[in-house]
């Protein structure tokens, strides 16, 4: 699946969100994925992502991570897409959307696997009624109704040789709690082939972890 692949990594900081975009960074950071784009902050609008999808048209496989703020339905919150603008103003992403953009822009039927470190994650629906769109995975860092947390761990230059994080305290950074957590087993695992990862769900340390942060991990197939 990896040599067909597209993934996007998409980070959204705000106010008192402040690791969403290191989540993103520490997916963009896997080197075994190398058709990949990092959207971050400002860049973070529709018209980026349907720019990347104009450019990858004869993928057949679609990896999409978001971290940021989620709303309950599945809505995320990305950016409007005047690039002119003075001030910061939030566009509401809703699933629909970006399940028609695919449906549109691709040639070949899409598997999709879409991972979301937001609150509410467990609430993005599985529509699977689009021509383009083979199979679809949702792995979501929380339940439906459930928020997701961020926290604090020890920054390693190894899990981000490529981009470096951008909030560090005493060599620390505030990251996702689901995220970190994921990418650990990834890498101990060494679970390179994207199809795996729902396997994660039956790691003990989930049953530790959803405990620890209060947080249900919910994969949707």
């Amino acid at each position: 699946m990896n040599s067909d692949l597209l993934a996007i990594f998409i980070g959204n900081n705000s106010k008192n969100l402040l690791g969403c975009e290191n989540d993103a960074k520490l997916f963009y950071n896997l080197d075994f994925i190398k058709n990949k784009y990092l959207l971050l902050d400002d860049d973070v609008t529709v018209e980026n992502l349907e720019i990347i999808f104009q450019n990858n048209k004869n993928i057949k496989n679609l990896l999409f991570f978001y971290s940021g703020h989620g709303l309950f339905g599945g809505t995320l919150l990305f950016n409007e897409d005047n690039h002119q603008r003075m001030f910061k103003k939030i566009k509401l992403f809703k699933p629909i959307l970006f399940y028609e953009l695919i449906n549109k822009y691709f040639l070949n039927e899409i598997n999709l696997i879409i991972i979301l470190d937001c609150c509410f994650a467990g609430s993005f629906p599985h529509l699977n009624n689009f021509q383009k769109i083979k199979n679809t995975v949702i792995i979501a860092s929380c339940a439906e109704l459930e928020n997701s947390s961020e926290s604090l761990a020890e920054y390693n230059e190894i899990d981000f040789q490529f981009i470096k994080p951008d909030i560090i305290f005493n060599k620390n950074i505030i990251i996702g709690a689901f995220t970190y957590n994921f990418i650990k087993i990834i890498k101990q695992r060494k679970l390179i082939n994207i199809n795996e990862w729902i396997t994660i769900k039956n790691e003990k340390i989930w049953k530790t972890l959803e405990l620890i942060i209060n947080q249900q991990i919910t994969i949707i197939k």
